[in-house]
This record gives structure tokens, sequence and C-alpha cells, in this order.
């Protein structure tokens, strides 16, 4: 499945950033950030270079400008490269950039869009078979364009393994963070996002916002609700339990939860769910019956269905990558 295959030896590893004119600089500055920031206490991290797509001064907003490599030859050899949004939908990919693009993909270079990126990569014929994201505001134009293209806008990233795109700005971080965890596992990306200050990690499956926040009316039922059953997780929550601690009817709960979360209840509380049991894979050696127990999944069988369709991955696949010593490196209070 995309994104489940982990180096078995860390190694050193070339990432390559395009920098352009016009370049959004925001999405520069997070993979450089991520990327670049110089890590001593790594022997085996990533080896970045800033590559110039247009031979002119690179130019960003703020008046920023880039004194990058400009040898594009550079993405031959590159383990992965970032593409930090674009210049916009309208003004085209240079061909010597999708001839440069085009021949790292086809050497096995994993390619990496944050938001408005993925032009780039849909100009280049990289994306016609995959499902892929990008920004919100950018989705309609993007069907315009490339109308045979499935792109999500409901989602933060997609890791299709050698192609990998995100939605805007913080969710290219997300993408950076699952990129991490992948080439390192979960410890150095969980090191790296304490640095940063921002969640070790959201799923890529996360909305990209939600159409009508958690209102001030509804932060005496709602709101509540859904902190008392991430803390409750283990138990059965039934649609009309739920209503009676909101003081509503279930029709009414119901509708004011897709209104908050943007799911349906039952789907929000498996997403939970299963967002809980890949933490405990990750933090601790429990067994997948005891896993299933404390999440309120039941039975393995519930959990891994429904594990399986939100992450691509079983469980055992999902602790293999991301805890493939079984070590309990952090012991929560569920597992006594």
């Amino acid at each position: 499945m995309p994104g489940e295959a982990i180096s078995t030896e860390l190694t050193t590893k070339k990432v390559c950033i395009l920098a352009y004119d016009g370049l959004c600089t925001f999405e520069y500055s997070m993979a450089v950030e991520i990327f670049a920031q110089y890590r001593p206490e790594y022997t085996d991290w990533y080896d970045c270079h800033i590559i110039a797509v247009d031979d002119k001064p690179i130019r960003g907003l703020g008046n920023v400008i880039i004194d990058a490599e400009t040898d594009l030859a550079q993405l031959a050899d590159a383990d992965l490269i970032i593409i930090p949004g674009w210049r916009g939908s309208e003004r085209l990919t240079p061909p010597h950039l999708r001839k440069a693009l085009i021949d790292a993909h086809q050497n096995g270079v994993r390619i990496a869009s944050i938001c408005s990126g993925v032009f780039v990569l849909a100009a280049c014929g990289l994306v016609d078979k995959l499902k892929v994201t990008t920004h919100w505001k950018y989705v309609q134009e993007f069907r315009d364009l490339y109308p045979d293209i499935f792109v999500d806008p409901n989602v933060l990233y997609i890791d299709n393994g050698d192609i990998l795109t995100s939605a805007g700005s913080v969710a290219g971080i997300d993408m950076c963070l699952h990129i991490i965890r992948s080439d390192y596992g979960v410890a150095r990306a969980n090191e790296v996002a304490r640095r940063l200050v921002v969640p070790a990690h959201r799923d890529g499956g996360q909305a990209q916002y939600i159409a009508r926040p958690i209102s001030h009316g509804y932060r005496g039922n709602i709101a509540k609700l859904l902190d008392t059953i991430r803390e409750e997780l283990g138990e059965d929550w039934k649609i009309g339990r739920m209503a009676e601690l909101c003081n509503t009817s279930p029709r009414t709960l119901q509708r004011r939860f897709r209104n908050a979360t943007g799911l349906s209840p039952h789907a929000w509380i498996t997403r939970e769910r299963v967002e809980l049991a890949k933490d405990l894979l990750e933090t601790t050696d429990l067994n997948i019956e005891k896993i299933a127990e404390i999440t309120g999944l039941k039975t393995p069988e519930t959990l891994r269905h429904h594990f399986k369709g939100l992450t691509g991955a079983s469980p055992t696949k999902f602790r293999s990558k991301f805890n493939p010593d079984g070590r309990a490196w952090i012991q929560k209070r569920h597992s006594s």
C-alpha cells in the first residue's frame, strides 16, 4: 500500500526543494525548516538542496530573494523533491522543469507538492491516474483545468507512494512530518514536531476545514460531548445517549454533530477510535484484542476493518512500520 514501506537501514536522504520567481514563501519556508535545518543529534538525516527553477533572481512574498543552485540535474538522483506551491495555475510549468521532474520520477524519485504545487505535477502528467489534493480554494480551478484527475478537497494530504500532495499551508507540515515518519520512524517525527510546536500527527484523511465551526452556542453541548467521547471511547455511544447528554433530540444532535465536525456521529467516533488504536500500536506492546477492547471497536475483526479502511494498512503492518520493536515507549493508563 502507498506509504507503507520504511527503510530497514537509516541513511542520509537527498532532498531538493524547488525555488521559483514568485515563490510561495510560507510553503517554501516550512519545507526548509523541516528538511534543511541542521540537526547534529542525527547521524542520518536529510541532505537538503535548494534548486532554482529560473535563471533570473528568485523573489518571494515579502521581497525575499533566494540564492539557489541552478542545476535541475540535481533532481535526477534525489530521494525526494518538494514543490512548495506554484506561482499560479495560469502560469505554465517551464518545459525544462517538466522534463527534469518526469525524468526524476522515472528514476524512482518521490515528489511531494504543497498547496498549489499540484498544478505542476498535473502539468507533468504525473498524477493522471491518482487521487490528489490541494488547498480547498484551488479545487474548482484544478477541476476545470484537469477534469479527468480526481481531487479530494476534504483531506490534509494524500500519499500515493512516489507522489504526495498536500492541502494548503500548514497541511504541508503534516505531510512533511508524515514523510519523516515513513523515512526515519515515529520517534524522530515526534521530536521534529515538538521543536515546531505542532501536533506530532494529524491523519491525512482529516478534513481541511469545517465549513461551520463550533459556535459559542454549541460549546455547552457538542464541544463538551466531543471531549467526553474522546475520554471514554471504549464505551457504547448510541445516538440516544449522545442526544440525552446534549439535551436535544437525536435528529437535532446528528445535524449539529455534522455541522461541528463535518462527519456523522458514527463516522467521527470511528475515526477517533482508529486514531487511538494508531497511538496504542505505536507506543505500546498491547495485542490487537486488547486494543480493540480499549478503543471500543470490540473485536479484532472490527478493528482491522475500520483501521484498514481509514489508513490503508492493517494494524500489524502499521505497527511493524512505526513500532518495529514492539516496545512500550509510553505507558498509558490503559495498559495497566
